[in-house]
């Protein structure tokens, strides 16, 4: 009743709703920031994992040979869901359009990659299954990532592609470059610009040949049932296998990536919060000019013989109302902007900067929580010294002129 009072007390009711605007932009403005953070790591950790598996298996010292009986002491392993050798290399790829750039080829086994990795999912023309070779004679067949095939190499699908490896062969003239002619077979769209723009798969077996490892990989690829639990079962396939070897977490490989993303996030939780702080200072000023002009009521209740503590415990309520109102109200706006950014007006970006076209929204119920319960305890340290200047007030001092 104070805090809205018309009676001559109009520039009161102006801050009331000043401080409760100020608090509702700051509680929105952190829900949608925050989310968009949540989203961003979400989303990034998703098509990393959709690209590659958790845990990638590498031989010390050199290339794997064998592969096949690890492959099978791996997935004898409890919790691991499947296992999958490869080969990569660093080639340049020329298109019969003549257009040239360098990309990274990975050679995979068709049968086993889907066990391991999204790409099967991820192709939008052709499928994987069409880099087996159909006869002894055809040519052997590759897959392009959508932004390599559309925008450097102008190759789509039934079009030849030359690969030029610089693990050459040897002829009279020295050392030369291997080539060896591909055909397009699908196009692979994982959504992370530096897959997509970049990358290329091949025939396991192919790529041996090209790259000069026959019947060798560099490395086996592993997925898990449960993600939570890739480090526990690494440590199993570890002891399995022996010390020539040793095995990568994907966290450990991306660590300095999601470092940032969490340093990032915790700054702009501190920086955002600041505007729900400056909106405490409107609530400490909405509450010392309430306890201005009702000085006479205040003395009035302690001549009746209300205590200190009932006296301050009203005005910690006001204020502490004005907190309520503006988080409430900022937690359903924020929200509400969340489900529009997400659905009807996403925030495009950048994807050769960013690895992916449009700023990802992630409503995690827990940070709102948090963010909740963090600006109403930043509005209740706000209402602790006007509502102690309230009951404070002697009775003899209120009731002085009256």
């Amino acid at each position: 009743r104070y805090l809205l009072s018309k009676k001559n007390q109009k520039l009161l009711s102006l801050i009331t709703w000043i401080s409760i605007a100020g608090v509702t932009v700051g509680v929105m403005a952190l829900c949608v920031v925050i989310s968009g953070f949540s989203g961003f790591q979400t989303s990034f950790r998703e098509k990393i994992l959709g690209n590659n598996a958790p845990l990638i298996l590498f031989h010390f010292s050199e290339d794997i040979e064998n592969y096949a009986k690890l492959i099978e002491d791996i997935e004898s392993v409890e919790g691991v869901k499947g296992a999958s050798p490869f080969v990569y290399s660093e080639v340049l790829a020329q298109s019969e359009t003549g257009q040239s750039a360098g990309i990274i080829v990975y050679g995979i086994d068709p049968d086993k990659i889907g066990q391991v990795t999204d790409l099967a999912a991820d192709m939008v023309d052709g499928k994987i299954a069409d880099l087996q070779p159909k006869d002894a004679s055809s040519m052997p067949t590759m897959i392009l990532g959508k932004d390599l095939a559309e925008r450097e190499l102008v190759a789509f699908r039934g079009m030849k592609v030359d690969l030029v490896s610089p693990k050459g062969d040897v002829t009279p003239f020295g050392l030369g470059p291997k080539v060896k002619r591909f055909e397009v077979s699908g196009i692979f769209h994982s959504g992370m610009y530096e897959y997509d723009s970049k990358s290329a798969y091949i025939h396991l077996h192919e790529a041996q040949k090209v790259f000069g490892t026959l019947g060798k990989v560099r490395g086996i690829q592993i997925n898990v049932f449960d993600i939570e639990q890739a480090e526990k079962i690494a440590a199993k396939i570890q002891s399995k296998i022996g010390s020539d070897f040793y095995i990568r977490h994907w966290m450990e490989l991306n660590q300095d990536l999601f470092s940032a993303f969490q340093t990032e996030k915790k700054l702009s939780f501190i920086v955002l919060a600041m505007i729900i702080l400056v909106a405490s200072f409107n609530i400490i000023g909405t509450l010392t000019l309430l306890v201005m002009t009702k000085g006479k009521e205040i003395a009035i209740l302690k001549a009746m013989g209300a205590t200190k503590w009932t006296v301050q415990k009203i005005f910690m309520i006001s204020g502490t109302l004005i907190g309520v109102i503006g988080t409430l109200s900022g937690l359903l706006i924020g929200y509400i902007a969340c489900y529009l950014l997400e659905n009807h007006f996403q925030f495009k970006l950048n994807a050769g900067v960013y690895q992916m076209d449009h700023l990802p929204i992630d409503t995690d119920p827990f940070e709102f929580a948090l963010i909740g319960v963090c600006a109403l305890a930043i509005c209740f340290m706000a209402t602790i010294y006007p509502s102690y200047r309230a009951a404070s007030t002697e009775p003899s001092e209120g009731l002085r002129y009256e």
